[in-house]
């Protein structure tokens, strides 16, 4: 086995070399506000921090101390209403960091006002919802980010590598795992409100997938719940596994379960191309097997993905490109995850795409 370590200096990356030049320039720094003050809130505003090009602006959450708490943390003001905080501040970014069943329409009012847009995933619960925030966003032309941040991994910017310059060869099958011991707050165990394990957390590898082998034109499913069956008022699944075919003919299926290993969590995945084995244990490790010979390079790269996803956006906006993981994606892999669960929930195969009344 060969093994190849590389480490990414952060301050020698393209997108630090471009925030760097623009400040030369003078350009003023771009105002953040954020939307819901809780835990994956606070994971992005210690990466915001540290960006020279960011000044976080304001903060609103329901419940008034925790919007006070980060403008004490993190400077600007405190709301409770973040309606009247869009009203009164000037905006470039807003970052959506709500649970999935309290997204209404923070995306389009601030589209409207010309704001770029970081949400966090799912986007939303229903296809109506994510088609709406997608034409908003599209429609006022601003940039937009989903909180998808296993795509910045070492691995799977690799494997995307790998496959786009046809090195890999065809992709004929993707089997992936997302495996954890786990259960968050009372809304993550209520399917109406968090959709489930398969739309709210394992949606981050249907997500690589589709990344990496592209849409999906069926899917079929099943669920059950077998572990957590002393939890009141929960009504997820703890194991699901979903079969799918790639509209390029690839199969794929992921497995997943929030009954894992104790102090584990598992996201990893196997491909089969024409001239590669290649093996994810994580969003940064890789080993890469030949199919031709007795070989196998692992590699793997330290990387802070969530860091990597907010440099992403404030480069497209910088540079008015495209970020990596745009709103319509959000919406595309909402679609696939959501499919998944309605199989699960017929017993029997579901195409895409959806209707936007259909889930």
């Amino acid at each position: 086995m060969r093994e190849r370590h590389i480490w990414e200096i952060l301050k020698g990356s393209e997108c630090y070399l471009q925030f760097s030049a623009a400040l030369v320039f003078g350009m003023e720094k771009l105002r953040v506000g954020m939307i819901g003050c809780g835990g994956i809130a606070r994971i992005h505003a210690e990466r915001l921090k540290i960006i020279k090009d960011v000044e976080m602006a304001a903060f609103a959450d329901v419940v008034k101390e925790k919007a006070e708490a980060f403008s004490r943390n993190y400077g600007g003001r405190a709301y409770t209403d973040w309606r009247e905080m869009l009203d009164k501040e000037k905006l470039d970014i807003l970052y959506v960091c709500l649970p999935p069943f309290a997204h209404s329409d923070e995306v389009e009012v601030a589209a409207e006002k010309g704001i770029h847009i970081f949400i966090e995933k799912p986007i939303a619960l229903n296809m109506r919802l994510a088609w709406s925030m997608v034409r908003a966003v599209e429609k006022n032309d601003v940039k937009s980010q989903v909180g998808y941040c296993v795509r910045f991994g070492y691995a799977v910017e690799r494997i995307k590598d790998l496959i786009d310059a046809g090195e890999a060869g065809e992709v004929g099958l993707a089997v992936g795992w997302y495996w954890c011991h786990f259960l968050g707050r009372d809304w993550w165990k209520d399917r109406s409100k968090s959709g489930g394990q398969v739309v709210e957390q394992s949606t981050h590898l249907y997500d690589v997938f589709r990344y990496l082998c592209g849409d999906v034109e069926e899917v079929y499913g099943h669920m059950n719940r077998i572990f957590w069956t002393d939890i009141p008022d929960m009504n997820i699944e703890d194991v699901n596994c979903t079969i799918f075919r790639f509209k390029s003919g690839a199969i794929g299926s992921i497995s997943a379960t929030t009954w894992g290993a104790a102090s584990q969590w598992w996201l990893r995945w196997l491909m089969a191309t024409k001239k590669y084995t290649l093996y994810a244990e994580d969003a940064n490790t890789l080993s890469i097997y030949s199919t031709e010979r007795r070989r196998v390079v692992r590699e793997w790269d330290k990387r802070d993905v969530y860091l990597l996803e907010s440099e992403d956006l404030i480069r497209a906006i910088i540079n008015d490109e495209e970020t990596r993981i745009p709103i319509r994606e959000g919406a595309k892999t909402l679609e696939l995850t959501l499919a998944a669960r309605r199989s699960m929930e017929a017993g029997k195969p579901v195409r895409l795409p959806l209707s936007e009344g259909e889930a």
